[in-house]
């Protein structure tokens, strides 16, 4: 099967699964006084977490997307309400909305949500050989901490991961630079849809999805659906306890780092850059949230989604250089590829 571009972007559909986090988000900050902290001063993320004794990466993901949607602003790196906020989300205001605020909230969200901003520091556990720390709290990243995932688990996970990115393989395939790569190594491919749409539009390439044993075993389907078995293969390595595979000029992350804390995430550079080769590089495909973290409201909706669901959170273009270049990347550089998504450039010089 040829994968092509649909005849519109699935934009409206990222929208509709990510306004799941907005009501939760509203309604956490007005229980745990959020609102009523910040009319009374403004403050950084740093210092708002330590006034209200909250985890200082969970409240930053909430504050950028209370931010993204309109209620709180930035000057000077510190947060203000906004005038719909002071008016309607202070608990002292004679317009208070909170009451009503609260109805149809996704439960669940909100007791996750307000854990997360209660346990301080609960993600940022790295083990040996950087393994992340396992949650114990049944998140899909627990898989890869653990470094298991059975064949039922598999087939679920890919066809998840397969139907919100399959547009985003096509456009990263049409809209980057292919041009001095001939073999790729796709660290945690899941389906392996990126690899099989960049081999079918890059018919000099040869494209290798490294993922657990099971979830080989599901790709290897979906590879010869898209009838490029002949480019594209699997590899059984848990990322995180066993060698990689060496002989790639470039290494392809989609969706990877947005799992893991910025500890896990400097590992997982620093293995990229011991086994490329001189001339090769990195690529991130992720959705970046803009430079100031408070937006876009899609790309901060879904860091909140990463920061209820696994031990990450999405990242600016600024701090994926950072640790990019803390691990000895240069070049750093971003590229728009589809509408929400780009993929992010490094080179080991």
């Amino acid at each position: 099967m040829k994968y092509e571009l649909p005849s519109s972007d699935d934009r409206r559909i990222w929208d509709l699964l990510l306004r799941q986090t907005h009501q939760p988000a509203v309604v956490v900050a007005d229980d745990s006084g959020v609102f009523v902290a910040l009319d009374e001063k403004p403050a950084t993320v740093a210092e708002l977490a330590v006034r209200l004794d909250f985890d200082e990466r969970a409240t930053g993901t909430l504050l950028r997307l209370l931010a993204a949607l309109g209620l709180l602003s930035q000057r000077l790196g510190r947060f203000h309400l906004t005038d719909e906020a002071r008016l309607y989300l202070v608990r002292s205001g004679s317009f208070y909305w909170g009451h009503m605020m609260s109805v149809g909230v996704n439960e669940r969200q909100r007791t996750a949500l307000l854990a997360k901003l209660r346990t301080r520091g609960s993600d940022r556990a790295v083990g040996p050989e950087g393994t992340p720390q396992i949650s114990g709290e049944g998140r899909v990243s627990d898989n890869w901490a653990a470094g298991n995932v059975s064949l039922e688990q598999a087939r679920g996970i890919a066809a998840r991961m397969h139907s919100h990115s399959l547009t985003d393989a096509i456009g990263a395939a049409r809209n980057y630079d292919f041009i001095g790569i001939r073999r790729v190594l796709d660290i945690g491919g899941g389906s392996g849809c990126f690899m099989i749409a960049m081999a079918q539009k890059h018919a000099h390439l040869r494209c290798t999805i490294m993922e657990l044993p099971a979830m080989c075993e599901v790709a290897q389907g979906y590879i010869k659906t898209g009838e490029v078995s002949d480019r594209v293969d699997t590899a059984a390595v848990d990322m995180f306890r066993q060698p990689w595979p060496k002989g790639y000029d470039a290494l392809f992350f989609s969706n990877i780092w947005h799992d893991w804390n910025f500890e896990t995430c400097k590992w997982l550079a620093a293995r990229a850059f011991e086994i490329l080769p001189a001339g090769g590089r990195i690529m991130l495909h992720e959705m970046l949230l803009d430079d100031d973290g408070a937006g876009t409201v899609t790309a901060a909706s879904f860091s909140m989604m990463m920061l209820l669901g696994t031990q990450g959170q999405q990242f600016t273009f600024g701090e994926l250089k950072d640790i990019l270049e803390s691990s000895g990347f240069a070049g750093v550089e971003s590229r728009q590829t589809t509408v929400y998504y780009s993929i992010v450039t490094a080179y080991k010089r």
